[in-house]
């Protein structure tokens, strides 16, 4: 019945608005500056957010393009970096980050969301929503909208994808978001707003809604808003935020960081060889490492006698084991190691446990338990090895792995402490192929919109 009666009401906006032409969805600059008019707002119609995870698209336009080699995605590992943590102003890598968000919405406008676009197009096509610019919301030139909302230049959108440089720290990132959800709600009116994460854009939503923007590790607040907008984007984002949808995200952690931050290998999904550099200078692979217990260990390593619990968050471990990249006396590289194994502990206990201002918002988590995925990796003589989970016939291979989508376990992304507010379901799916099922977009869609 909802549904049918947003698709009318859509329908009679649309009929009364003139077509504008747009600029090509793919075109170098960005939209033409737009009307300050009062917009045009469906109250009924809360404005949903898609935090996408780690992709390699997005990956390849921070690199710089497809023809750039992978080490491009590495950051900054000095002083200067470590004592800026937590302020996505900083220019980690040369570039001017407040144009990171805005240039990779531009860019991927004509790309899939990876692990989202199943519900996506469900919400426009049944569900009448529009897909917006998260920077200019009456910017619908978006090729899953329908002709005549592209062309519109006066309704304001209602569904947005935030993207963002997910190789830098989570604070970060949660800093971004709280900002642009902020100005989101005030464009549209909305006192709320949905929000549907996949991966660990499931993992900032969440920090989002227990410490909005703020850096909670350092204790400071997000630099990006003043006055008003800054006690607004620095307050717990389960004021502003109605439901929260998470798909395999990673909870409680990844061994596939550990391995990424040991071999070269992809990162969730991000293909390539020689990316090992790269992915020891991102704040993001050593944040997701799996959660310690409360003296800094984790079971990550599985021999033919028994599960050894390492002492993955002290430097030691890693100077004395060799699993350091480049030169071991190295002091830049070593200290930045030491800060991001405390910023992670840190991180771990902040998002552990309940959460008031997290239990106040109805969340859904989905996982999946079907496919064998890696949790320990296996040491014989001192080396470390990481089975696929295409080796089945290897003896430690039950023991090294646990049911999940191939990529997070069902333990990390199911795992949250019981509450009221939190509905769980597994669904049989790959890391990025929650949504390409029918009945599962179905449920997140019924969650949503009930």
């Amino acid at each position: 019945m909802r549904t049918r009666h947003c698709r009318s009401l859509l329908g009679l906006v649309l009929a009364g608005i003139g077509i504008v032409v747009l600029l090509a969805a793919c075109g170098p600059s960005p939209p033409p500056a737009e009307d300050d008019s009062q917009p045009t707002f469906l109250p009924d119609r809360t404005p949903i957010i898609l935090v996408p995870g780690v992709s390699q698209e997005v990956g390849r336009e921070l690199r710089g393009g497809s023809l750039l080699p992978l080490s491009a995605l590495a950051l900054r590992t000095d002083a200067e970096t470590l004592g800026s943590l937590g302020d996505p102003r900083f220019p980690v890598d040369g570039t001017d980050p407040a144009q990171v968000p805005l240039r990779l919405d531009q860019a991927l406008r004509g790309t899939d969301v990876r692990g989202l676009q199943g519900l996506i197009r469900r919400l426009i096509q049944e569900a009448g929503y529009v897909r917006g610019n998260p920077e200019r919301p009456r910017d619908k030139d978006y090729r899953e909208n329908p002709p005549e909302a592209r062309a519109d230049r006066t309704r304001i959108a209602s569904l947005y994808v935030l993207y963002y440089d997910w190789r830098r720290d989570v604070p970060e990132s949660a800093c971004l978001l709280a900002h642009r959800i902020a100005r989101i709600r005030a464009a549209t009116g909305a006192a709320r707003v949905l929000l549907v994460g996949h991966s660990l854009g499931g993992f900032v939503a969440r920090y989002y809604l227990r410490y909005g923007g703020r850096d909670a590790l350092r204790d400071r607040d997000c630099p990006l808003a003043e006055g008003a907008a800054a006690a607004e984007v620095n307050s717990p984002g389960a004021l502003f935020a109605d439901r929260l949808v998470m798909l395999g995200a990673p909870h409680r952690g990844s061994a596939q960081a550990f391995r990424a931050l040991l071999q070269d290998v992809s990162l969730f999904g991000l293909i390539g060889l020689g990316l090992r550099e790269a992915v020891s200078t991102m704040p993001l692979a050593w944040e997701l490492l799996p959660s310690p217990d409360g003296e800094g260990r984790v079971p990550i390593l599985v021999n033919q006698r028994t599960e050894e619990r390492v002492a993955l968050y002290h430097l030691r471990t890693w100077l004395d084991r060799g699993w350091l990249v480049g030169e071991p006396s190295d002091g830049e590289r070593r200290r930045f190691v030491e800060t991001m194994l405390a910023r992670a502990v840190a991180l771990h206990q902040r998002m552990d446990g309940r959460h008031p201002a997290e239990e106040s918002v109805r969340r859904l988590a989905v996982g999946s338990e079907c496919r064998p995925t890696p949790a320990r990796a296996v040491a014989v003589d001192g080396k470390v090895e990481f089975l696929s989970r295409l080796q089945t016939d290897h003896p430690l291979f039950d023991r090294a792995s646990q049911p999940g989508d191939g990529v997070i376990t069902a333990e990390s992304s199911l795992g949250l402490p019981p509450s009221p507010t939190l509905a769980t379901f597994s669904a049989c799916a790959g890391h990025s192929t929650y949504l390409d099922d029918p009945e599962t977009v179905t449920r997140v869609v019924r969650f949503l919109l009930r």
